[in-house]
């Protein structure tokens, strides 16, 4: 299906198959001249209509658990240049610590590698067609700002010395994952989650109202084979992952959807002519 460019306001349409009701079989990433918003809350995102996709508890391989998060609202739209996708999830409380008692909010994106007349593992992938991860962590976004958990577990009394830590970690955190709160890996099946070198997502979040709101951007060619190759006109595969700190998930406890879900770029207006 290809289609022009068109506003902002129609940046994510269900795309569902003739006689569908309401299943969800696809997500598609609507071409745009106009300039897209990387701000979570910008007014043309909440203009946009926007795919509910469900969620699981994680209960394939131990550590299992999740439930905190049933479902995430997902929107997609390109320029020819750039893929973003927002998603936005229902959280009663803002989890950006991590310590022996504290687990933060997390929300992961996994595409294929490579294209194959089979798909991998939605589970990590697997060795022949190892998956592309963007992970955006609560505890990372608050450090790379500079007010990480510390400050709130031990705040600074006057006449008091203390040493700078969210500073330290701030920088800490800069110098081996980069500016960013997204860190991109690559997975070849359960246990083989390793970072990438190179590292071309761009993110920002909001939390608000008992809800996140995280956009993750990267431009649809890296020229790195690690990386997914996203081409206008044509369809990928995503999978999702949540982890909601407040209901102690991390790692394996996790909220994730099932199946790998069709995601879909339209073609740009010079590939239409």
């Amino acid at each position: 299906m290809r289609t022009g460019a068109i506003s902002i306001i129609t940046a994510l349409v269900l795309w569902t198959a003739p006689g569908a009701s309401e299943e969800v079989i696809g997500i598609r990433a609507i071409y745009t001249e106009q300039a897209v918003p990387i701000t979570p809350g910008a007014e043309a995102w909440q203009l946009a209509p926007e795919e509910e996709v469900k969620l699981s508890p994680q209960k394939i391989l131990p550590p299992y658990g999740g439930g905190g998060v049933p479902s995430i609202l997902v929107r997609a739209v390109h320029d020819g240049q750039q893929l973003t996708l927002r998603f936005e999830w229902i959280d009663a409380t803002m989890n950006q610590d991590v310590g022996s008692n504290h687990f933060r909010d997390a929300i992961a994106v996994g595409f294929p590698t490579r294209e194959s007349e089979r798909m991998p593992s939605p589970y990590m992938g697997d060795v022949e067609i190892p998956i592309n991860i963007w992970q955006w962590t609560a505890d990372f976004d608050a450090n790379a700002q500079g007010h990480g958990g510390f400050a709130k577990r031990y705040p600074h009394y006057e006449g008091v010395w203390y040493f700078p830590q969210d500073y330290a970690v701030r920088r800490d955190v800069r110098a081996w994952r980069g500016t960013q709160p997204v860190i991109e890996l690559v997975a070849m099946g359960w246990g083989t989650l390793e970072r990438k070198v190179s590292q071309n997502v761009f993110g920002v979040s909001s939390y608000a109202d008992g809800r996140w709101r995280v956009v993750l951007r990267r431009a649809l060619s890296t020229g790195n084979p690690e990386d997914t190759l996203f081409r206008p006109g044509e369809t990928t595969q995503i999978i999702l992952a949540v982890w909601d700190g407040e209901n102690e998930e991390v790692n394996g406890r996790k909220n994730i959807t099932m199946m790998w879900t069709p995601l879909t770029l339209d073609a740009t207006l010079g590939e239409e002519r």
